[in-house]
């Protein structure tokens, strides 16, 4: 009989993984599901009331008509926060949305352009038409989730993300010397922009 020599098979050592690769793994996933979950609650649906306005019934109303200049030192005044994560609005040819946010990480900057509407009762939508975010290709939505989520907006500002709109009720605006005001023509072309104003509603 030929002699065999039983040999023992080689145990090739298991490698162990480093502690940080682990944890560095689950950094990833929690940064994955935490953005997963922000996008979510901001991108959810928003309900908003197309709010009456609060101008008394009386003989004490007046109609006031602006031009774009006088429209952009509104805005400035009501929208436009040096301390709002630099989001401004511009009226020009259009209504112009400016700001900046991140998105993975990267930040960008982006403008998009919107068609304001006036609402039965006087109220402001502005309905997003185009985007511009440089390389990015991202939909309107997706980067109106992100404003929403950054844009430390007024009370009376409402962004809906998946109706493309952003919402103005005009009347939460703060009142001046007991006067309230709601919205009646938005004519960009003619650069016209007429308001009502009156006495608020003191039962409203």
């Amino acid at each position: 009989m030929v002699n065999q020599t039983l040999k023992r098979p080689v145990m090739t050592p298991k490698k162990h993984r480093s502690i940080w690769f682990w944890l560095f793994w689950v950094l990833v996933a929690g940064l994955v599901l935490t953005s997963l979950w922000f996008f979510h609650q901001a991108s959810g649906p928003v309900k908003y009331v197309d709010s009456k306005s609060k101008i008394a019934k009386s003989d004490a109303t007046f109609d006031i008509t602006l031009n774009k200049k006088q429209i952009n030192a509104l805005v400035a005044h009501y929208l436009n926060d040096s301390d709002n994560s630099g989001f401004t609005f511009d009226v020009s040819d259009q209504v112009m949305m400016y700001g900046s946010t991140k998105f993975l990480g990267q930040k960008f900057n982006f403008g998009m352009a919107l068609d304001p509407q006036v609402t039965t009762n006087g109220n402001i939508i502005l309905k997003a038409k185009s985007l511009a975010i440089g390389n990015l290709s991202l939909p309107v939505s997706t980067v109106m989730s992100f404003v929403r989520s950054s844009y430390d907006a007024p009370k009376y500002v409402t962004i809906m993300p998946k109706k493309k709109e952003i919402f103005v009720d005009m009347s939460q605006l703060p009142t001046t010397q007991g006067l309230t005001f709601r919205a009646k023509i938005i004519d960009m072309k003619a650069d016209q922009f007429v308001f009502e104003g009156g006495l608020v509603d003191e039962k409203k």
